[in-house]
């Protein structure tokens, strides 16, 4: 029996994104992270809400264009959703497209919370075959004000110079280097538990925030209960593996 929370927003946009254009071998399209949240139903205790979400696991291991989702719920609000990584924009728009909205403003009585972030440059630490342990994993969205007078190949030359340091740290097992619509930059973690996300950002990654920015980073934090892998081989992503 399909989810009556989660299966008809996800089986019923299935078409929609068989249809999104690919985009020409020439022009690599960069890929976009999206998380998503949705409020939960004040009577589905979050237990349920996995056992909803693990329903739907067949049909987004096979989505079209979908490379990772991290189904999660938002530690400040307790909203579910999930962070998305899809191979380009056209994809991720073909799914979250104005009938996605509509289907969760009549099922849910609320507004979903879409927001899209450019990632041109990503790391899995994750060895192919390493044992998942979902139930802890713990993910961050960091984001920084980008300096006056830093561009985007900027950004990206100091993303790409940066892999090898998070390529060591200990817990992490993926990260998505982010560029925002509204002109911000920083990242989406992906951890193996709260102490490892902790020990990261402490005081003092804090304080070095404060230093070189002048300002204070953003931080959200989820708790990401199932990750889930694309099936498909034409939704890779080239990702640095250490």
């Amino acid at each position: 029996m399909k989810s009556p929370l989660l299966a008809p927003i996800a089986a019923a946009v299935l078409a929609a994104v068989a249809h999104a254009q690919t985009p020409a071998p020439q022009a690599a399209a960069t890929p976009v992270a999206v998380i998503v949240k949705v409020p939960k139903p004040w009577y589905a205790p979050k237990a349920v809400v996995v056992g909803k979400m693990r329903d739907t696991i067949p049909q987004y291991e096979n989505l079209a264009g979908l490379n990772y989702k991290m189904f999660s719920f938002a530690q400040a609000d307790r909203h579910f959703g999930g962070i998305y990584l899809w191979r380009d924009r056209a994809v991720a728009q073909a799914w979250f497209n104005p009938a996605w909205f509509e289907r969760v403003r009549r099922e849910r009585g609320a507004e979903g919370n879409v927001r899209t972030f450019e990632v041109p440059v990503s790391l899995d630490n994750v060895r192919p075959g390493a044992p998942a342990n979902d139930a802890d994993n713990i993910a961050t969205l960091v984001t920084i004000p980008v300096p006056p007078n830093v561009g985007r190949a900027r950004l990206i030359e100091e993303f790409r110079a940066a892999v090898p340091l998070y390529q060591r740290i200990a817990g992490l097992k993926r990260k998505y280097f982010v560029i925002t619509d509204d002109g911000r930059f920083g990242g989406i973690y992906l951890w193996e538990s709260q102490a490892a996300a902790d020990q990261w950002f402490n005081t003092a990654w804090h304080e070095r925030v404060r230093k070189t920015y002048g300002t204070e980073a953003a931080l959200e934090w989820f708790d990401t209960p199932i990750l889930l892998p694309s099936k498909l081989a034409d939704n890779r992503i080239d990702m640095a593996r250490p």
